[in-house]
């Protein structure tokens, strides 16, 4: 990712975090007003997520600052960190949720206005799917993992509030019929359901977050670096070869080592290059984030 694109991806993250925050202080309001939890808590949850998207934000500067002398593989280890914290506040909102949604369902409901959740819901459905398109193309071919998820937050928080509308508009049109006591069962069976909707988010996040900072290697990496490793190995003649790959966050860490049929195997300098570029062009190139080690040698002790 060249400067061009960390700083539309920086402006990205920006814009869409502040629309989130917009939308969140809105629905908090509503949320107090009407009494109904379920707007309060999709509010509350894109508050976090406006802070969260905000943290994003910071992160991709710093990743664009590149290396330094105290970290000199860059900051690209702050991209797993942020998404497991991320995961984290989410996945500790929807459980609150939830147990709030059953607790009022065992108290026997909750009466709230559900007019103003209405238009509330209804807006902010629009407000995301038109979020979530924008981003998406704004961010084709950047290669953002930050905006990849920032997009998929937009879509799904669109797709629950759409549900939300819906709902209350259900609830409007009982009142006054033999169902309408039911109504008082709207707002928490509908925050149980966000909670339980929303909760495959955040799991899916500190999932992904998780394996790289336990830096467990990605299989489809590691097949494609073995396949093109193994490929190379039987073209030069080497006997013996090892890889090991991990990623973080969107850097890549590859490192090969050949083992040559004896001691006395003799390669110049630009031969060795010559099989790293060849290896490089294989994997698509050399790019920013990337970093590749190939180590030639005749005693396999030092694979």
């Amino acid at each position: 990712m060249g400067p061009h694109s960390e700083r539309k991806e920086q402006r990205l993250l920006l814009f869409s975090a502040t629309g989130t925050l917009a939308l969140s202080l809105v629905g908090i309001a509503i949320g107090l007003l009407s009494g109904a939890k379920s707007i309060l808590f999709d509010g509350v949850y894109s508050l976090a997520d406006a802070g969260l998207t905000l943290a994003a934000f910071f992160a991709a500067r710093l990743i664009a600052r590149g290396a330094d002398r105290r970290f000199q593989y860059g900051y690209w280890h702050i991209e797993p960190m942020l998404g497991f914290v991320n995961g984290s506040v989410l996945l500790l909102a929807c459980a609150y949720a939830l147990i709030d949604g059953v607790d009022t369902v065992m108290m026997g409901g909750r009466n709230v206005s559900f007019g103003p959740g209405i238009g509330y819901a209804g807006a902010s459905a629009l407000i995301g799917f038109g979020m979530y398109i924008y981003i998406r193309r704004r961010a084709r071919g950047l290669g953002s993992s930050l905006l990849n998820i920032d997009a998929a937050a937009w879509l799904f928080g669109a797709l629950l509030n759409a549900g939300l509308s819906a709902a209350f508009v259900t609830a409007v049109v009982l009142e006054g019929t033999q169902a309408e006591k039911l109504s008082a069962y709207f707002d928490p069976a509908i925050l149980i359901l966000l909670a339980i909707f929303l909760a495959p988010l955040p799991l899916r996040a500190l999932a992904a977050a998780g394996r790289e900072i336990l830096q467990i290697a990605p299989a489809d990496l590691d097949a494609q670096v073995s396949s093109i490793a193994r490929e190379v190995a039987a073209r030069h003649g080497f006997v013996e070869h090892q890889s090991y790959v991990t990623q973080v966050g969107r850097a890549g860490f590859i490192e090969i080592g050949f083992v040559g049929a004896a001691a006395s195997t003799t390669m110049t300098l630009g031969e060795q290059d010559a099989i790293r570029q060849e290896f490089a062009d294989a994997m698509g190139g050399l790019r920013p984030g990337y970093w590749l080690t190939i180590d030639f040698t005749a005693d396999r002790r030092w694979l």
